[in-house]
């Protein structure tokens, strides 16, 4: 008989039922997966079960438990990618609106053309939070928006130069 791969060394002052109830409960999708291993492995199902119903890899499984034996507060997701968006159905009208309607020129700005980085500048200096300009990006991809690069035009070529230069082309 193997020894032990891991094992739950204590529950931190809770029960089982109260372990059950706070993964009922959870909309975390990483904190549920935690305390369900936690209860699984604390109630002695092998680790290659709880990797099966859990879909996830010895190692994880491994993290999980190690994370709950130093402290439970480490299974509270901070990855950041269950945080709501605190942009409002009101700023995403308005994004909306003045990037079809508006210039940046109307609100003080020395550009002509919205940028992302422009909108994230003005999101923040109208609505206070300050957002990166690849979230506004998503959003304006999402908002049906899409890019168009500017066309390259010299600012010191010669019309009369040019003209020549098209007299003297050759169409084969």
């Amino acid at each position: 008989m193997g020894r032990k791969f891991i094992e739950v060394k204590t529950l931190h002052r809770y029960t089982i039922e109260e372990l059950q109830q706070l993964a009922s409960e959870t909309s975390s999708k990483y904190t549920n997966s935690v305390l369900m291993a936690v209860i699984m492995c604390y109630n002695g199902v092998d680790t290659t079960i709880i990797m099966d119903t859990l879909g996830k890899s010895r190692s994880t499984i491994t993290r999980y438990i190690n994370q709950w034996n130093d402290s439970p507060l480490n299974i509270i997701d901070q990855r950041g990618g269950n945080i709501p968006s605190e942009l409002t159905v009101d700023i995403i009208k308005d994004i909306k609106y003045i990037v079809v309607n508006k210039k940046p020129n109307d609100f003080g700005y020395i550009q002509n053309v919205w940028t992302s980085a422009l909108l994230a500048k003005y999101v923040e200096d109208k609505y206070g939070p300050k957002y990166s300009s690849s979230m506004i990006r998503k959003l304006l991809k999402k908002l049906g928006f899409s890019y168009k690069r500017g066309l390259y035009k010299p600012t010191k070529a010669d019309p009369e130069l040019q003209k020549e230069f098209k007299k003297k082309r050759k169409i084969y």
